[in-house]
């Protein structure tokens, strides 16, 4: 009979090398409650981010969702005549289309605009380096060092020195 194959796991991202004490792996229930608290910090922190794109997306994508609306709303072919008086006194059917096409051509520079704000926005606030990884859950004593982040959620003195190593 052979013996079950041990379990292998990586090393951290960033094993520093040097005077510290070789990383100890967590006992199977640590490992399972630390791992649904980083889950939770990571759902969480997704949801922001996804809550961040989804207000910057629509408010710089609202002109042209409401006159590509407004557009089709208020042609001839969608509202019966007479049906919504405020339309005809504003716009006739010709003014409805040019909504429409306007509003499209708006579409593509206002997806560009908003995809640079959000950016701007993710890396100003430095939302994604509150992910925490994982190794976090499967070493008892990785040095806090060894976390990169210095977003305003895992705020450390000092800073990386850019020498750590990846593992692949």
């Amino acid at each position: 009979m052979q013996p079950s194959p041990a379990v292998v796991v990586p090393p951290p991202y960033s094993a520093a090398e040097g005077p510290e004490p070789p990383l100890e792996l967590r006992g199977s229930l640590d490992c399972w409650a630390c791992s649904v608290l980083i889950t939770a910090q990571n759902l969480l922190i997704a949801a922001i981010n996804a809550s961040l794109a989804g207000l910057v997306f629509g408010a710089v994508l609202a002109p042209a969702s409401i006159m590509v609306t407004f557009g089709f709303l208020c042609h001839s072919k969608v509202q019966p005549a007479g049906a919504a008086p405020y339309c005809l006194e504003l716009l006739n059917d010709s003014g409805c289309t040019a909504l429409v096409v306007v509003g499209f051509l708006l579409v593509t520079p206002l997806l560009v605009l908003a995809l640079a704000a959000y950016c701007r926005m993710a890396r100003h606030l430095q939302l994604g380096l509150c992910f925490i990884p994982y190794s976090r859950a499967v070493y008892k004593n990785l040095p806090a060092t060894q976390h990169h982040g210095l977003g305003f959620c895992c705020r450390q003195g000092g800073g990386s020195k850019g020498n750590g190593k990846v593992w692949v």
